[in-house]
C-alpha cells in the first residue's frame, strides 16, 4: 500500500542513478484556480543528457498537469513530442501508476529507495 494524500502533499524528490537517468517528483495541493483537481504534480522519468530516445528536455516518461486549466492532465512520452491527455485518476493512483510503469524502484516518504 502506498502513501496516501496527506503523505503525498509538499512531497518533492529526485535522484539521480548511474545510468544517467533521474527520477523527479513534486507534488502539493493548491487552491489555484488554475489547477481544478486541487493537484498541481510533476512526475518525471527521463536522462540526465537528451538523446534520441528522450524528448528535448530528457523526458523519458513524465505526468503533469503544469497547464491543467488549458490541456488537463498529460502524459509525455519519449520520442513523441506531443502529450496525450489523461484522465486524473487521483494523485494516489498516479503516484503508484508512475512507479509501475518506470523501471526504478520507489522511493520511501524520505526519499530513499525502496
Amino acid at each position: 500500500m502506498g502513501p496516501d494524500e496527506d503523505d503525498l502533499d509538499g512531497y518533492e524528490r529526485a535522484n539521480v542513478y548511474e545510468d544517467g537517468t533521474v527520477v523527479r517528483i513534486s507534488i502539493r495541493r493548491t487552491n489555484d484556480p488554475s489547477y481544478p483537481s486541487g493537484w498541481r504534480y510533476t512526475f518525471h522519468y527521463g536522462a540526465i543528457s537528451a538523446s534520441e530516445a528522450t524528448l528535448e528536455d530528457g523526458t523519458i516518461r513524465r505526468y503533469d498537469n503544469a497547464h491543467e486549466e488549458t490541456k488537463g492532465h498529460e502524459l509525455h512520452v519519449a520520442p513523441d513530442p506531443d502529450p496525450a491527455g489523461i484522465d486524473f485518476p487521483g494523485i494516489e493512483a498516479l503516484y503508484e501508476r508512475f512507479w509501475r510503469e518506470i523501471p526504478k524502484p520507489e522511493f520511501d516518504q524520505q526519499g530513499e529507495i525502496r
